[in-house]
């Protein structure tokens, strides 16, 4: 049976194609689908580079693509290795003889959730320790990596994350040895702050109060030992207006190095520098279920030139002390208490220029302003304190100054409480446990495969300042060089975590707030600033690297390239290359230190003229000039009768080489040489004493009188 099928009238066919428009059609299809391939391809490297749900990214030596992450300066490296049947990137070895190495790399964005450093290695250093800065102009934050002293240790215990050691078992744990520490007993603490051990002792019953309604200008650093809470604060604020901007003010507290709280007092409204000051500004913080302890209160003035005074500090808690610097500017006198033994004075204005009084016996003129004074307060009666009652005091009659030191400051010895309260030595002048009764250290031990050690250091990223796009970072091993001793690494390894556009953020105490509320489209664009400046930050490294990238992703670089590993798995697994054993170099024979011409560029030397010689300082100035050290200042002292060459103590086996040459050249003229701990970080201060006879001498200043400049 044949249907009858006819198309009706009202159902219009298609005109056929011609070919021409055939051929356009298609080369419309294949640009679709090329737009489509390209999509996916930015779209899967858009993703690993902007990571909207986070990335782990792992950067490794030695690398070929030199944007990502620096070789290790100062570094021997080994010939290269191809990678393996695995495609696993195998590194060379680096072998390292010089105390210090860096290098750095560089970030997917400024915002990160973690740094891990993971080393192995094996050789001969004391200790191995990582430091890491985000602006190369802040100093490094370190972590501890290998320490032999802490691992040769026996019958150590491990108390809320603490190494604890005792030479004969005298305390069941170091809760119970931090109660009450002996300081008839020497101990070490390493990677440790003492002040924490107040966070361990009784609380006192009643609380009591500090107030300084002394002025200070600038930035200021308290410690506040916290014995009941809740803990209360008021801090009063003055805008000079002497500078153009914004003069703002921000109060932060913390425990250790996390940030409790944050307030800001906002600037005045005047912008311009008009010298008007208006009414002053305050800011309450509080703080309760605080556990006892210490507690560091930063005052950070944000405007230009410390353009901020400080009137008026209230706390509820007794016991408070000032960290170095402390900048006064009250026009009345003060006296002013500290544990120093060292003090560096100084003052920019005319008003600074007066007679200081040292422990009530002897004056110091500061005579010139820009000059800097350093005073040595151990040639007076009182010692290095550690109790109120042995402070060392310097009455200022005018004020005006900026004065720093190796100790702690304050202006009321019943608010003083000691930050150190063990008698206690530096962990690096000990080469053996035996030589103290207790070592007390934030460290963890190291695990070991065959020869090689591995060791891991973890940064929190809250306690970085980043303020590019790279983390700079110094791997050290104090005295390595001096002893000729070497580290050969297998593999060093830094893994960043980047979070997510959508990660939830953290709503808690640490909550940063202002003193003047937002208000809800305030904070509505403070967040979508932040959301789209995140954005801004991923796709410029994104439109830097895509070139290489796109490159690398098609000619099949992506899996054998190690140093460079984006997490493809973005909800917590972690894909990692790894690298194979490599042969160890042999070693070569290490020449005799000398000082190095970037450390004689970057340590500043200031000579002082405590003998009473005219032109002393200004000969050995010369001297020293002569010999490579580009930075040499001169300066007066009160007067001793040996020279002395004082270097940062943390420094002293590092710039040995340096003392060294300086310690030949005064030799000529100096028997006897001094060395002490107490100057500031890549300074020395070299005190020229008394020459002895024959060799002619001024005649000495009386002790009470004002020791005269003589460069």
């Amino acid at each position: 049976m044949q249907d009858n099928f006819e198309i009706s009238k009202d159902f219009n066919l298609p005109p056929k194609e011609t070919k021409k428009e055939m051929k356009f059609n298609k080369n419309l299809y294949a640009f679709i689908g090329i737009g489509v391939v390209a999509l996916i391809i930015l779209g899967f490297l858009g993703y690993q580079y902007i990571a909207p749900f986070g990335a782990t990214v792992i950067y490794q030596f030695t690398v070929s693509d030199k944007d990502k992450i620096s070789t290790l300066k100062g570094a021997e490296q080994s010939e290269t290795i191809d990678s393996n049947a695995t495609n696993a990137l195998t590194i060379p070895a680096q072998t390292i003889r010089s105390n210090i190495v860096t290098f750095n790399l560089k970030l997917l964005s400024k915002k990160i959730d973690g740094v891990w450093v993971n080393l192995k290695f094996k050789g001969n250093p004391d200790e191995v320790k990582i430091g890491v800065k985000g602006d190369i102009k802040d100093p490094y934050l370190y972590k501890p990596l290998y320490n032999k002293v802490i691992e040769d240790l026996k019958n150590s215990q491990r108390d809320n994350g603490l190494i604890f050691w005792q030479k004969s078992e005298k305390f069941k744990s170091f809760s119970d040895f931090a109660r009450k520490p002996p300081l008839d007993k020497l101990a070490s603490a390493y990677f440790f702050d003492p002040v924490e051990i107040y966070s361990y002792q009784p609380v006192s019953s009643s609380l009591g109060t500090f107030s300084a309604n002394k002025l200070l200008r600038a930035s200021h650093e308290l410690l506040i030992r916290v014995s009941k809470s809740p803990l209360q604060i008021e801090v009063e604020k003055q805008d000079q207006n002497l500078y153009k901007g914004p003069d703002i003010l921000s109060t932060e507290l913390y425990k250790e190095n996390k940030l409790l709280l944050k307030k800001e007092i906002r600037d005045d409204g005047v912008i311009e520098a008009t010298n008007l000051r208006l009414q002053s500004q305050a800011v309450k913080l509080e703080l309760n279920d605080l556990n006892p302890g210490v507690y560091r209160l930063l005052l950070l003035d944000k405007s230009k030139g410390g353009d901020i005074r400080i009137n008026s500090i209230k706390i509820n808690q007794k016991n408070v002390i000032f960290k170095s610097p402390i900048f006064i500017v009250d026009d009345k006198p003060v006296s002013l208490l500290t544990t120093a033994s060292q003090v560096i004075v100084y003052t920019s204005h005319p008003e600074g220029l007066q007679t200081l009084k040292i422990n009530d016996s002897k004056d110091f003129e500061i005579a010139k302003r820009g000059e800097i004074y350093h005073i040595d307060l151990t040639q007076t009666p009182q010692n290095q304190a550690t109790v109120a009652s042995k402070l060392n005091k310097i009455n200022i009659p005018k004020n005006d100054l900026v004065i720093k030191g190796d100790g702690v400051f304050t202006f009321d010895k019943n608010s003083f409480f000691n930050p150190d309260p063990l008698n206690s030595i530096n962990l690096a002048d000990i080469t053996d446990a035996s030589q103290v009764d207790y070592i007390i250290a934030r460290y963890q031990k190291i695990k070991k495969e065959g020869d090689w050690n591995i060791t891991q250091a973890y940064f929190d990223p809250k306690d970085i300042n980043i303020d590019g796009d790279k983390l700079y970072f110094s791997l050290e091993s104090p005295g390595l060089a001096q002893a000729g001793g070497e580290i050969i690494i297998s593999s060093l390894e830094v893994t960043v975590d980047k979070p997510g556009w959508f990660n939830k953020p953290v709503t808690s105490s640490e909550e940063l707030d202002t003193i003047e509320d937002r208000g809800f489209f305030g904070n509505i664009w403070t967040s979508a600033t932040e959301f789209f400046g995140g954005i801004g930050d991923s796709i410029t490294g994104f439109l830097g690297g895509i070139g290489s990238l796109v490159s690398g992703f098609f000619g099949n670089t992506w899996t054998t390239t190690s140093d460079f590993l984006v997490n493809l798995w973005p909800f917590g697994e972690t894909r990692s290359t790894g690298s194979g054993q490599v042969p160890t170099p042999t070693a070569k024979p290490t020449d005799t230190p000398t000082p190095t011409p970037s450390l004689k560029e970057k340590v500043k030397i200031t000579v002082q003229n405590g003998g009473g010689t005219p032109g002393i300082a200004a000969k050995y100035q010369d001297l020293l000039k002569d010999a490579g050290f580009k930075n040499v200042e001169t300066g007066n002292a009160l007067n001793i009768k040996n020279a002395t060459i004082s270097v940062n103590k943390d420094q002293e086996k590092d710039l040995d080489s340096v003392i060294s040459e300086i310690e030949s050249i005064m030799s000529k003229e100096y028997e006897t040489i001094e060395r002490k701990t107490t100057a500031e970080k890549d300074e020395l201060i070299v005190i020229l004493g008394e020459l002895p006879s024959p060799t002619p001498t001024a005649t000495p200043t009386p002790e009470s009188s004002t020791p005269t400049p003589t460069p």
